[in-house]
């Protein structure tokens, strides 16, 4: 009996802290439903990845995300700027996540009112990190359009 091979989800990381983009990265590496496409410190760079300008206009070397897993505070465009952009440029079948030190209850529904599809409390602890990936594996599949 033939089995199909299960669908990678491509996610790109967006974190000005070397430190939390590791640990996000090392929990997301030990799931067979993600790959780690990039990893980028600020929302101008998540724009340029998701526009194809400069270095990410190949598309092969950069595909385009399924998943961004953001930080709310960012230098030059904070999440929210992103978020707000993306409100009027979509970027189809990709599903914004929200990691952040704010667990604010405003910051939260600012974030779901601007598309966010989830937002998850930042954590060191690998443990934690890693229920949020199978949180994310979750969400990611129960999808309509599985992205």
């Amino acid at each position: 009996m033939l089995t199909t091979p299960e669908r990678k989800y491509f996610v790109l990381i967006a974190d000005d802290s070397e430190d939390d983009s590791f640990f996000i990265e090392r929990a997301l590496r030990q799931s067979r439903r993600f790959t780690v496409v990039g990893s980028v410190r600020n929302g101008e760079e998540i724009i340029a990845y998701l526009t194809g300008q400069g270095q990410y206009a190949d598309r092969q070397l950069w595909p385009m995300p399924d998943v961004l897993m953001m930080d709310l505070i960012m230098p030059r465009l904070s999440g929210t700027a992103v978020l707000e952009w993306l409100h009027t440029h979509q970027v189809p079948g990709m599903k914004t996540v929200i990691i952040s030190g704010s667990a604010l209850a405003q910051d939260i529904q600012r974030v779901k009112e601007l598309g966010a599809a989830a937002f998850y409390s930042k954590s060191a602890q690998h443990e934690i990190l890693l229920e949020m990936v199978r949180n994310l594996e979750e969400f990611v599949m129960a999808s309509p359009s599985g992205t």
